[in-house]
């Protein structure tokens, strides 16, 4: 994503959650070095996973398990992407997903076990994840990571990087066109008020209405990928 775009993009998400852009930078940071000593992988590994391919991805909306079905009845042999905490539902599905979009707030039993049966994880920073990078990260591997400062470049952060997308969800939407896929079909993307005990596991039943800081979240997601819309074809599973 051209990241003059970003900026006006990201701007407007940190007012008017209030969000402290020095500690998104100190994340990016932090996350940067831990890289130098994890087990990453060349992010050409994404662009042989996604390039002039159709991709699936899935979030952890209320469809997700109804999609997943879908999917798997389509029988297409395509790349799939999912947001962090979904890859639970897929692992309840015998699927492990070949990459995970994560900022460590999902199931991180599952985001490990998916992880250990060979999905690449994406893992993204920003300022309220630090202590989680800190902890997780060096027990991963395949690791590639992400950050959503605009001016990162001139950081020299050599380990992460800003592909645009602000939650979990629309991040994999806007990996996948970085690495120039050629469709992106979505699956368990829904932007209303509900959510599920994938994206949020400390929930009691498996649907519940979101918090009004979650609700706000999923907007900024569906204005995210509606504005990818123009640049790449999108299909929503039904």
């Amino acid at each position: 994503m051209d990241m003059r775009e970003w900026e006006i993009f990201y701007n407007e998400i940190m007012d008017d959650f209030g969000f402290d852009k020095s500690k998104d930078v100190e994340s990016a940071v932090i996350l940067n070095d831990i890289l130098e000593k994890a087990n990453t992988i060349p992010i050409d590994k994404l662009k042989d996973i996604i390039e002039g391919r159709e991709v699936f991805i899935f979030g952890a909306g209320p469809s997700i398990k109804k999609h997943i079905k879908i999917m798997k009845e389509l029988r297409k042999d395509f790349p799939v992407i999912v947001a962090d905490g979904a890859c639970k539902a897929f692992l309840e599905e015998g699927i492990i997903p070949d990459i995970i979009v994560s900022d460590l707030d999902g199931d991180l039993e599952a985001l490990i076990e998916c992880n250990k049966n060979g999905s690449i994880i994406v893992v993204h920073a920003h300022g309220d994840n630090i202590e989680r990078i800190k902890e997780y990260v060096p027990k991963l591997k395949n690791i590639i990571g992400s950050c959503q400062i605009p001016n990162y470049r001139e950081l020299n952060l050599k380990n992460v990087i800003n592909f645009g997308g602000f939650t979990d969800g629309d991040r994999c939407c806007f990996l996948a066109y970085y690495f120039k896929a050629k469709k992106l079909i979505l699956g368990g993307m829904d932007f209303g008020i509900y959510i599920t005990k994938y994206s949020r596991p400390n929930i009691k039943s498996d649907i519940a209405v979101g918090d009004e800081i979650k609700i706000k979240k999923l907007k900024y997601a569906e204005r995210l990928i509606n504005y990818l819309k123009d640049k790449i074809e999108i299909e929503f599973l039904k």
